[in-house]
């Protein structure tokens, strides 16, 4: 094993900073132009995550995949054993901080396993508090769900116009800067008093 690192850093918004992360990166010896980095995925899935993608794609026999958290990599235990299956096949090690895993070893296997469950665990809590936070806010009255895009007076002026014949529907998409479905679930859906 020749011990070179790809580094994989992820955070969950696009205002997040990664800073830290990729100085952990450099200082456990990943080059940095092996650093892949996702911005703004949640990391409950891998779908779109294109740096997660490179990452992986870079990785090759004899280096180690190197993140500095678990829930960085992955927060869904069925894609992080298929993940980990997959570079334990090509010849690649986990690297999580400083500590280097073996998939195929039982304590490693393992060990990493039992991080996928508490990390799929805490994406799932944390699921759970927000349906609960939503809840208890739409039963306040302080979730009213998705707004309109346009203020109730435009709304009106728009069922008025189109009633008179003043404008077509395209010609209202075009002033308003909406697309034509807005003005048609404006003019043939009900009215709303707001």
């Amino acid at each position: 094993m020749n011990g070179t690192r790809v580094g994989y850093a992820r955070c969950s918004t696009d205002e997040q900073d990664v800073i830290i992360q990729t100085e952990q990166l450099l200082t456990l010896g990943v080059p940095e132009d092996r650093i892949y980095i996702d911005y703004g995925f949640s990391g409950t899935t891998r779908r779109n995550r294109a740096g997660l993608d490179q990452a992986l794609a870079a990785a090759w026999d004899g280096t180690v995949f190197t993140v500095t958290k678990f829930d960085r990599f992955a927060r869904n235990m069925a894609e992080a054993n298929q993940i980990l299956t997959d570079l334990s096949g090509r010849g690649v090690l986990f690297g999580l901080g400083a500590s280097v895993y073996d998939w195929n070893d039982p304590f490693g296997r393992l060990f990493l396993q039992s991080l996928a469950m508490v990390a799929e665990f805490e994406a799932n809590i944390g699921h759970q508090r927000t349906r609960e936070g939503m809840a208890l806010a739409k039963k306040n009255g302080k979730l009213k769900g998705k707004q309109p895009k346009l203020p109730e007076p435009a709304r009106r002026s728009i069922r008025r116009r189109y009633a008179e014949g003043e404008v077509s529907l395209a010609d209202l998409a075009t002033e308003y800067s909406v697309g034509r479905s807005t003005i048609h679930r404006i003019i043939h859906g009900p009215e709303v008093c707001r």
